[in-house]
């Protein structure tokens, strides 16, 4: 069942019109599950999306070895990519990480995202995510979650014309858009309120216009609802809203969050109702 809910997911998300999916990363809370599990989620994704999307898969571990393996199964599951985050639990230096992520590169034969996810793994400084990306051949670019958006701003003003930014802290990609300093997003939001997210990417070249203003206040609205949640628990309780998958977290709800949720849910469906109208409206204007 866990697996049909997955591919539904994606199905729906395919629909929405998205360019790819990315499995196995935060949002996928990669570090509870199984190697085995992380190699289905890349298998029902090749498989459900075919050839047409993009596929990206997570491979961040806490060990050089264990990213190893995980690299080499979602290779043999037909990925496109592979985005790499620190190793987390333990505290490295910059150092410690540029061999790291050289050695990565070195081993993967398809192309690798940085992935700087501060939150949970030590960040990667900008000197260093520079200088990976313009020297190391397969280290395509990368994925920031920081909430920082100093090194997409300097890749795109210095680095490589080929390099990939991609922003995954949702709270700055319309700064991001509106200034020219992403290609993307590998977003949170998109996995569950992908209307949003693809409203924002597709009014872009106006980003003092109506449509790009509508769906950035959106984003923020629903960022500071979900804000106090753990992640992914607030996309998670989208999820079952809008009855994409039933809810299933890692921990069980004490009564406090009991109550925030069915608090979060008289808001969302409101919300989400006038939400729709409004992002159906702008797009009728383009």
């Amino acid at each position: 069942m866990l697996w049909d809910d997955f591919a539904e997911s994606l199905q729906f998300l395919k629909r929405q019109g998205v360019a790819g999916v990315c499995v196995n990363g935060a949002t996928g809370e990669y570090a509870g599950a199984t190697e085995e599990e992380r190699r289905l989620a890349a298998n029902v994704a090749r498989r459900v999306l075919g050839t047409d999307l993009l596929v990206v898969s997570g491979a961040g571990a806490c060990s050089f070895h264990e990213t190893v393996r995980l690299i080499k199964d979602a290779e043999a599951e037909g990925v496109d990519a592979h985005l790499v985050p620190a190793p987390h639990f333990f505290p490295y230096s910059q150092d410690d990480l540029g061999e790291y992520y050289r050695q990565v590169a070195a081993v993967a034969e398809k192309p690798v995202l940085l992935y700087n996810l501060a939150s949970f793994t030590t960040g990667l400084d900008k000197p260093l995510a520079t200088e990976l990306i313009r020297e190391v051949e397969n280290i395509a670019g990368m994925k920031d979650s920081s909430g920082r958006v100093d090194i997409l701003e300097e890749l795109t003003v210095g680095g490589p014309a080929e390099c990939v930014r991609f922003v995954g802290n949702d709270a700055v990609f319309a700064e991001c858009l509106s200034k020219g300093w992403c290609n993307g997003s590998i977003s949170g939001v998109a996995c569950v309120l992908p209307e949003v997210i693809l409203g924002l990417w597709e009014a872009r070249n106006d980003p003092q216009g109506v449509a790009f203003e509508t769906a950035s206040r959106l984003l923020d609205e629903y960022i500071a609802q979900i804000g106090p949640w753990p992640v992914p628990w607030g996309l998670k309780l989208v999820s079952e809203i809008r009855n994409l998958s039933p809810l299933s977290l890692p921990l069980p709800m004490s009564a406090a969050r009991k109550e925030a949720s069915e608090e979060f849910r008289r808001w969302f469906e409101p919300w989400w109702s006038q939400a729709q109208e409004a992002l159906n409206a702008v797009r009728s204007l383009a």
